[in-house]
């Protein structure tokens, strides 16, 4: 049919549903590769903590957009979108079918809706200024940086964001040069069926909890400490590795002596807890998303949609 757009299958959910799993069951069956749609997943030694797949499970099925930039690099959604749009493409032009699989919702919608994005690049001198900034400092320029979000708590920004060093750094960049926050929705270039991990949330707090003991065994903290004291240059800065928030962030504090070992967990594992809940209130606003809870429905949902 004449104007059919290429099919593309997203699967988003909150932090321990299953995604990555999921992701890879289906483009096993389906004949499909998958691209990876996680802010922190980019960088490369950046691996126990952000969840990133094992290599066996990368030769199960061919991912895309792990490990593109090395940890301190300006990565930002501006530059994730493009690399999103070519390894898609180039997913289709061989005849496989594309999986976005994700828990960064910016990142999976900036290719569902087909953001347009502003291509503002950093002032280096102004970066360095806010960089020595708290984040209830950056919280108040940012508010302070438009009429609109004056007095507004963390600049308007979701909770999430609005702790982030890093994205409320971007926020204050984009609109000193005179851009909006809001990212304004283009022509869609896929036909999109978006799948999301259903998990009760209880089963999904337990889950977090697992999780976090076993990355504790597989070396997760000593991961955070060889980053800090790898010898490549630019050296990957603490308050770089605070800023990715979650594991990164509680395990850096534990390391600098803030808390000790369980101190760490716990607090870790709470911060998780919220991060999931604050996921699913994003998610749930999108009434395309076809909630998933067993791999049959997905398996029936993906055989539906391509045929």
């Amino acid at each position: 049919m004449a104007g059919k757009k290429p099919k593309l299958i997203a699967i988003l959910g909150p932090t321990a549903s299953g995604k990555s799993t999921l992701g890879i069951k289906l483009a096993q069956e389906f004949d499909g590769e998958i691209v990876s749609a996680d802010s922190r997943q980019v960088y490369r030694g950046l691996d126990i903590g952000s969840g990133k797949v094992t290599p066996d499970e990368q030769r199960l099925v061919p991912h895309h957009l792990l490990d593109v930039v090395e940890p301190m690099a300006d990565f930002s959604l501006a530059h994730f979108q493009p690399l999103a749009f070519a390894a898609i493409d180039d997913i289709l032009a061989r005849d496989r079918i594309p999986f976005l699989v994700g828990g960064t919702a910016l990142y999976i919608y900036s290719v569902v809706d087909n953001y347009n994005l502003s291509d503002v690049g950093a002032n280096p001198e102004r970066r360095k200024e806010l960089e020595k900034k708290s984040v209830e400092e950056l919280q108040s320029t940012l508010a302070n940086a438009s009429p609109l979000l004056r007095g507004r708590l963390g600049g308007g920004l979701n909770e999430s964001d609005a702790k982030n060093p890093r994205r409320l750094i971007r926020a204050i960049e984009k609109l000193e040069s005179g851009e909006s926050l809001q990212s304004k929705k283009g022509p869609q270039k896929y036909d999109n069926l978006i799948l999301g991990t259903d998990i009760p949330r209880e089963e999904l707090y337990k889950k977090i909890d697992q999780r976090v003991d076993e990355r504790i065994k597989q070396g997760m903290i000593e991961e955070v400490k060889s980053l800090i004291c790898r010898d490549a240059i630019p050296r990957v800065s603490e308050n770089w590795l605070i800023g990715l928030g979650l594991e990164y962030r509680y395990i850096t504090e534990h390391l600098q002596g803030k808390c000790t070992k369980d101190e760490m967990v716990k607090r870790l594992k709470g911060a998780i807890h919220a991060f999931a809940r604050r996921q699913m209130t994003w998610f749930k606003r999108d009434k395309k998303i076809i909630w998933i809870k067993e791999l049959d429905e997905a398996r029936q949902q993906v055989k539906n949609f391509l045929q």
